[in-house]
């Protein structure tokens, strides 16, 4: 869709070569300053304890936390680390939705009606620390909208988890995301 008028967009870069992590404390300001919603897309859940902190806080402060991920892996260490936080997140009130159809790869990041982050940048540790990322901070009420729109749409063809069903998965599972977890440092 094309936008008419001004619209403020901020860009945002981040590397191993960066004195300041940029994204990844845009990210984590945006949460903890959201007053009624978080939405986030992203193909990798694995966040560093600042931003698993900012999430579950913010989720116990009665901000609506919604993650859409994909159910189908690119990677499936990746995958199996990104469940590993699932438990925690549930527990702290997060609603996580797995996309059915096909892979995810966007990474759109959607907070209050005012601020919308689209870029490279996963939410995981390789994102904040080690890879070369760039993402647009975009200020703007109609472009939220859109975008909050088409998260909704995405949520449409997405299997919603539950805290009591996703404690009772196999133990199979359960080994599974912790191993993944030893290696998320480098994932």
């Amino acid at each position: 869709q094309g936008y008419r008028g001004e619209k403020i967009i901020q860009i945002a870069s981040s590397g191993p070569d960066s004195r300041w992590a940029s994204i990844h404390q845009a990210y984590f300001s945006a949460i903890n300053s959201a007053r009624e919603r978080v939405y986030i897309t992203t193909p990798y859940l694995i966040p560093d304890d600042g931003i698993l902190l900012a999430l579950k806080t913010a989720a116990l402060r009665r901000v609506d936390v919604k993650l859409l991920l994909p159910i189908k892996p690119d990677h499936r260490t990746v995958f199996w680390a990104s469940k590993s936080h699932f438990e925690d997140l549930l527990e702290a009130g997060v609603k996580i939705y797995l996309y059915e159809k096909g892979f995810v790869h966007g990474k759109v990041f959607i907070v209050d009606n005012n601020f919308v982050s689209i870029g490279t940048a996963n939410l995981d540790i390789r994102s904040f620390k080690l890879n070369f990322e760039v993402n647009a901070f975009i200020y703007d009420k109609e472009v939220n909208h859109d975008l909050t729109r088409d998260f909704f749409e995405d949520l449409r063809v997405s299997r919603r988890i539950f805290l009591k069903e996703y404690k009772n998965r196999p133990i199979i599972h359960k080994v599974k995301e912790s191993t993944a977890r030893i290696f998320s440092p480098i994932l």
